[in-house]
């Protein structure tokens, strides 16, 4: 069992993407040198919504909640769970979060929005 303790350079990476308001993931993840300089790849978790209901605490416990689609027996999901297994990767020990204001959220319909991103190491 790993915690996870902050990275600044992950948070960086994070607000850069955060404050480009587009709902999709950061296309530079895999390059290396690009989103970290010491991990590649670099995970990341999206959550995007409206600004007057945000809270980390909310957002993450979302990306947890897909435990449900998830089977420990089969390592395998049933639907959506590639939030909650990044939240609870065995081997990611790094973390850094940003959320950004974003008047409109693109590839999305996301108005007034909270645009939160975390990005995970390794």
């Amino acid at each position: 069992f790993i915690l996870q303790s902050w990275d600044p350079d992950l948070a960086k990476t994070a607000k850069a993407w955060a404050k480009k308001c587009l709902f999709k993931h950061n296309t530079y993840l895999k390059d290396p040198g690009q989103a970290h300089p010491k991990f590649t790849p670099v995970g990341e978790n999206l959550w995007t919504g409206s600004l007057s209901i945000f809270t980390v605490q909310q957002a993450i416990t979302s990306w947890y909640d897909e435990v449900s689609a998830y089977s420990y027996a089969t390592n395998n999901c049933r639907g959506a769970c590639g939030h909650y297994t990044q939240v609870v990767w065995a081997t990611s020990y790094k973390v850094g979060c940003a959320v950004h204001y974003c008047p409109r959220v693109a590839y999305s319909s996301i108005t007034n929005a909270a645009h939160f991103i975390c990005n995970y190491g390794p």
